[in-house]
């Protein structure tokens, strides 16, 4: 197994030798560094001041979350949340994306995503700050360019600081298998996936391409780290997971609530 990661002290308590924090560092050899890469349904977190009259006019239940149409979801943020200059935050989200993210922050080495990113992307747009809001040692290079929006996950902050939650799924579920870089998964220390990758819509290639990651990494012996989510995803289907997990010779499972 590779272990990913830069070590820069080889202990961490009191030891005779010197300390190794104080001797000079050897330049490490990039290219022979391991990494980790995931995939995501790559969404951006935003999130806004609204009135009461804001949540009825667009049809949303306070204190709920809604699936919204992406026609919704682009007058929602152009018309009134940029327009208005509603928005307070928005952040690179989606559960694999801000692993990578943080392993990238932790570690200091590098990671890679696979996923979807819109092919035009406006400066301040919210694709605009997913790359800026993500680390720059996470590789966005294999990113599949898509012809529209990537997933928007809205957070309404109401008068009474009550939030409401507005998800459009965009093109996120939109990553095809032949956009699965086989180089990149067969040089990686671990495949990390969540089990919503394949919570799609009839037709979307999204449940595909991660079954053509889970292939590679099973031909190059890479360990996969799968995420469950939540127990409903899970126990929609539990014979296809069995059935799933069994394709990888190594496969870790982690957080089912």
């Amino acid at each position: 197994m590779k272990f990913p990661g830069k070590r820069k002290s080889k202990h961490y308590f009191p030891v005779n030798a010197r300390d190794p924090l104080l001797q000079q560092f050897q330049p490490e050899n990039e290219t022979s560094a391991a990494w980790v890469v995931g995939i995501d349904q790559t969404l951006v977190d935003i999130e806004a001041k609204v009135d009461d009259e804001f949540i009825e006019r667009y049809g949303l239940s306070a204190g709920h979350s809604l699936v919204i149409e992406d026609d919704v979801a682009e007058a929602l943020y152009q018309q009134e949340l940029k327009q208005k200059n509603l928005i307070t935050h928005q952040f690179a989200g989606g559960t694999i994306g801000n692993t990578m993210h943080n392993y990238s922050v932790l570690a200091d080495d590098r990671s890679v995503l696979l996923g979807v990113m819109c092919s035009n992307i406006e400066i301040g747009s919210y694709a605009y700050r997913y790359l800026c809001n993500t680390s720059s040692r996470t590789d966005l290079n294999y990113l599949q360019g898509v012809d529209g929006p990537i997933g928007r996950c809205f957070t309404l902050i109401g008068e009474s600081g009550e939030r409401t939650f507005a998800i459009s799924p965009g093109h996120m579920n939109q990553l095809r298998a032949e956009s699965i870089p086989e180089d990149v998964i067969a040089g990686a220390s671990a495949l990390v996936l969540t089990s919503y990758l394949v919570r799609c819509k009839p037709g979307e290639p999204m449940p595909e391409a991660t079954m053509k990651a889970i292939e590679y990494a099973k031909k190059y012996n890479v360990p996969v780290v799968l995420t469950l989510g939540t127990k409903f995803v899970i126990a929609e289907n539990p014979q296809w997971w069995q059935q799933s997990c069994g394709r990888s010779s190594k496969t870790t499972s982690l957080s089912l609530r």
